[in-house]
C-alpha cells in the first residue's frame, strides 16, 4: 500500500508484484479482475523477458476489466552495457498496444515515481469519465422521474378544489 498525491488528490494505491513468475500465474489472473492499472515490465537486459510481454498483454486482455489502464516498463535502465532490448523497441511495442512507455531503474530510482504517478493519473482520468457519465445518467434519471411525477399531478393551484387529472 502506498499513498501518492496526484493533482492535489491523495490516492492510496495497492501494488501487487508477481515478478512475472510462472508460479504466480494462477493467482495473477484473479488479481486482474479487480485491477484498475497494470504495469507490464520487462528487463532491458533480457530479450526473453521482452518477448514474454505479448503473452502478458494477452492475459491482461483476457482477464482484466475492460478499460484497465496499462503502462509498459523497460526496467534495469541502469544496466546499459547489458542492454538487449533497445528503447525504440519498447516505445514501438507500447505504441502498438496503445500504452505509455517508461524505462526505469529500481536500482537508481529512475522514473519510478513518474511511472507510478502517470498510471495513477490514467486510472483517475478513466474513473472521472466514468463518474461524469454516471452523474449525467443519474441527473437525467432524476429529471425524468420529476417530469413523470409532475405529469401525475392535477393542474391548478395546490389548494384548488379542482381534482381533474386531464
Amino acid at each position: 500500500m502506498k499513498t501518492i498525491e496526484v493533482d492535489g488528490i491523495k490516492v492510496r494505491i495497492q501494488i501487487w508484484d508477481t515478478a512475472g513468475q510462472e508460479r504466480y500465474q494462477t493467482i495473477t489472473k484473479q488479481y486482474y479482475r479487480r485491477a484498475q492499472g497494470i504495469f507490464l515490465v520487462y528487463d532491458i537486459s533480457s530479450e526473453r523477458s521482452y518477448q514474454h510481454i505479448m503473452k502478458w498483454v494477452s492475459d491482461v486482455d483476457e482477464y482484466a476489466p475492460e478499460g484497465v489502464q496499462k503502462i509498459l516498463i523497460g526496467n534495469k535502465a541502469d544496466e546499459e552495457q547489458k542492454r538487449q532490448v533497445g528503447r525504440e523497441q519498447g516505445q514501438q511495442l507500447a505504441k502498438e498496444y496503445g500504452m505509455d512507455f517508461y524505462e526505469t531503474s529500481a536500482c537508481t530510482n529512475l522514473n519510478i515515481k513518474e511511472s507510478f504517478t502517470r498510471l495513477t493519473e490514467l486510472v483517475l482520468q478513466a474513473h472521472r469519465k466514468e463518474l461524469d457519465g454516471l452523474r449525467t445518467h443519474a441527473s437525467n434519471e432524476l429529471a425524468l422521474a420529476e417530469l413523470e411525477e409532475d405529469e401525475g399531478k392535477p393542474e391548478g393551484p395546490a389548494d384548488s378544489p379542482k381534482t381533474c387529472w386531464c
